[in-house]
């Protein structure tokens, strides 16, 4: 059976995903945990089932909200990616956004992917965090990076694939420390 795991970068969330995957699931993770971004890899791959694990308090979605709501600025890629979701979509505050989010994102995946997909939006006031690492991390998805536990961590095929999220931590994150690790050995970008 092929498993996937679709979360957000966030360094809250990489035990919560760590204990989800066994060591055959694949693992993608963007700002957002944004679907849209990975739907032809995941056609490609063709799950028999995805775990989507969005969580609460994320800042890709108070970036969806403050460019939406308050018109705040975002390149086109980042518009195409992320924001684009969102369009015609209505929402007053962050936590009907994080929500919504949720939804769309669960549809995307059983309208163009598996119908098997679990959804859990992840309380992040529940998880203890670990230690934040000011640094983003690039990884394949068949990687279990155990040691970058409290750094942010991308996971797809092509570090190309993940292009607006590592825009968004340069500049929306102010994140200076980011590495592709995609060939084994950690680069800085």
């Amino acid at each position: 059976m092929k498993r996937v795991i679709i979360s957000c970068m966030d360094y809250r969330l990489t035990e919560e995903v760590l204990k989800r995957a066994d060591k055959d699931t694949v693992i993608f993770r963007n700002a957002g945990a944004n679907v849209k971004e990975f739907l032809s890899r995941l056609k490609e791959i063709k799950p028999d089932e995805v775990v989507y694990l969005p969580h609460t308090d994320c800042a890709a979605m108070k970036l969806v909200y403050n460019v939406v709501k308050k018109g705040d600025a975002v390149s086109e890629n980042v518009k195409d990616k992320l924001i684009s979701v969102f369009s015609g979509q209505k929402f007053e505050t962050l936590e009907e956004l994080e929500r919504l989010n949720a939804k769309l994102n669960e549809e995307m995946l059983k309208r163009e992917v598996t119908s098997n997909v679990k959804t859990e939006l992840v309380d992040v006031s529940k998880l203890q965090w670990p230690q934040k690492r000011a640094e983003v991390y690039f990884y394949p998805i068949s990687a279990r990076p155990t040691d970058k536990v409290g750094a942010y961590i991308l996971q797809s095929s092509s570090i190309e694939d993940v292009s607006a999220d590592i825009e968004i931590a340069k500049d929306k994150l102010g994140f200076k420390d980011i590495y592709d690790c995609s060939g084994g050995e950690c680069k800085k970008v």
